[in-house]
C-alpha cells in the first residue's frame, strides 16, 4: 500500500459496500462513546484526586471497548468470546461506583449498558434500569439522581437496542438482495435453457427425420434425396438464426409457420397430420402460447412415439395434440421439454396437461386470454 493512501482516512471507506458502512458506522459510534464516557469520567475524578476511581474507569472502559468489538450486532469484526472482558467490565464498574460518587455510577451505568444491552432482551435492560434505580433510592440517593440514572439506563437501553435492529435489518436486505440478483440469474438461465431446448430440439429432431429420409431415397437413388438435403440445409441455418435471437433475447414464433413446419415435418417422417380450427381466432398472447405448444408438442411426438396419426385442435382458449402409438412411459408425468412449456404456459396465465393411454397421448393446452389479433 502506498503511503498517501495509508495515511488517507478515507481509503478503504469509499470502496466499501452500503452494509459495511453501517457497520462501520454502528460500531465506531459505540466506541467513540466509551471513549467519551470514559474521559468524562476521569477529567471529574480527577478534580478529586481520585485516582482509584480514574484506574477503574480505565479498566471499565478498555473491558467495555473490548466488548463492542466482539459484539457483531454492534458490528463487531472479532468472533471472540466477551466474558472475560464482561467480567473485567464488572470488577472495574463496582470498585468504580464504590467511589462514592453519583458521577462515577452513571458513568459505569452507560458502559454497562452499552456492552450489555445486545446480549439480553429490551424487557430486562427496561427491568434492570427500574431494580437500578430502585437500588439507588434505598442507598440514600436523592430523587433527581436516582430518576436521571434510571433514564440515562433505559435510553441507552433503548439506543443500543435500535442500533443493532437497524444494523440487522440493513444486512438482512442487502442479503435479500443478493438473493433476488442471484434469482433472477437463475430464471434467466431457466428461460435460456428452455428455449434452447424447444429450439435446438426441435430442429435436431427434424434433422434427423430429413436427413434420415435422405439417406434412404439416396441409396433408392432417388433424386428427392438432394431436395431433402436442401431442407436439411435450410432448417440447419433456421435454427442458427433462432439461436442468435435467442442469445440476443428478442426471439417470437407465429403459430402459422409453427403450423405448416409441423405439418411438413410429421408428413416427411410419415405421419399423417390433421388440423382442426383457425389461427385467426387466437389473441396476440394466446397465438404465441399455442406455437410454443405446437413446437414441444411435435418434437415430443417425433421423439417419444411412433406415431402415424395427429390431430391438432386450436380453439380460442386452448389448443389440443393427440397422436396415437405413445412411447413407454418413463415413469415420470412428462419429459423436461413439457415441464419447460408447462412453466412458459403458467407463466402466461395457461395451464398443461397431458393424458397417456396405451393407444393414444394427447397434450392440451388451456392459453391466455387476450383481446383479439388483427389478422391481414
Amino acid at each position: 500500500m502506498k503511503l498517501h493512501e495509508y495515511l488517507n482516512p478515507l481509503h478503504g471507506w469509499n470502496d466499501s459496500s452500503a452494509v459495511d458502512k453501517v457497520r462501520v458506522y454502528t460500531r465506531q459510534s459505540f466506541l467513540l462513546i466509551v471513549v467519551g464516557v470514559a474521559v468524562a469520567a476521569m477529567l471529574t475524578s480527577l478534580q478529586f484526586d481520585d485516582y482509584l476511581s480514574i484506574a477503574a474507569m480505565a479498566v471499565c472502559a478498555a473491558a467495555t471497548f473490548v466488548v463492542v468489538q466482539r459484539t457483531p450486532a454492534l458490528g463487531g469484526e472479532s468472533t471472540a468470546d466477551p466474558r472475560i472482558p464482561l467480567a473485567i467490565m464488572a470488577v472495574g464498574a463496582v470498585v468504580l461506583v464504590a467511589g462514592g460518587t453519583t458521577s462515577n455510577a452513571l458513568w459505569a451505568a452507560v458502559l454497562i449498558t452499552t456492552a450489555v444491552s445486545t446480549l439480553i432482551p429490551l424487557r430486562w435492560c427496561l427491568a434492570t434500569a427500574v431494580a437500578a434505580a430502585g437500588l439507588a433510592a434505598a442507598l440514600g440517593s436523592p430523587a433527581v439522581e436516582t430518576l436521571v440514572l434510571g433514564l440515562f439506563i433505559a435510553f441507552m437501553s433503548f439506543t443500543v437496542q435500535l442500533s443493532a435492529w437497524l444494523l440487522r435489518i440493513v444486512t438482512e436486505l442487502d442479503a435479500t438482495r443478493d438473493a433476488a440478483a442471484a434469482l433472477s440469474v437463475a430464471e434467466e438461465r431457466l428461460r435460456f435453457s428452455r428455449d434452447l431446448h424447444d429450439v435446438v430440439g426441435r430442429a435436431l429432431s427434424a434433422i434427423a427425420v430429413k436427413s434420415e429420409l435422405a439417406a434412404t431415397l439416396a441409396r433408392r437413388g432417388d433424386d428427392r434425396a438432394a431436395t431433402q438435403m436442401d431442407e436439411v440445409r435450410v432448417l440447419a441455418q433456421e435454427s442458427m438464426a433462432d439461436a442468435r435471437k435467442l442469445v440476443r433475447g428478442y426471439r417470437s414464433v407465429d403459430v402459422a409457420s409453427e403450423l405448416d413446419g409441423a405439418r411438413s415435418l410429421l408428413s416427411a417422417a410419415g405421419i399423417s397430420t390433421e388440423l382442426v380450427g383457425e389461427t385467426s381466432v387466437l389473441s396476440e398472447r394466446a397465438a404465441e402460447a399455442a406455437a410454443w405448444v405446437v413446437r414441444e408438442g411435435v418434437t415430443n411426438i417425433l421423439r417419444h412415439s411412433a406415431a402415424t396419426y395427429c390431430r391438432i385442435e386450436l380453439t380460442d382458449t386452448g389448443i389440443r395434440l393427440t397422436n396415437d402409438r405413445p412411447g413407454a412411459s418413463t415413469g415420470r408425468n412428462d419429459g423436461t421439454g413439457l415441464s419447460g412449456l408447462r412453466e412458459r404456459l403458467v407463466a402466461v396465465g395457461g395451464t398443461l396437461d397431458t393424458e397417456r393411454t396405451t393407444d393414444e397421448f394427447t397434450l392440451t393446452a388451456a392459453l391466455p386470454t387476450e383481446k383479439l389479433r388483427t389478422t391481414p
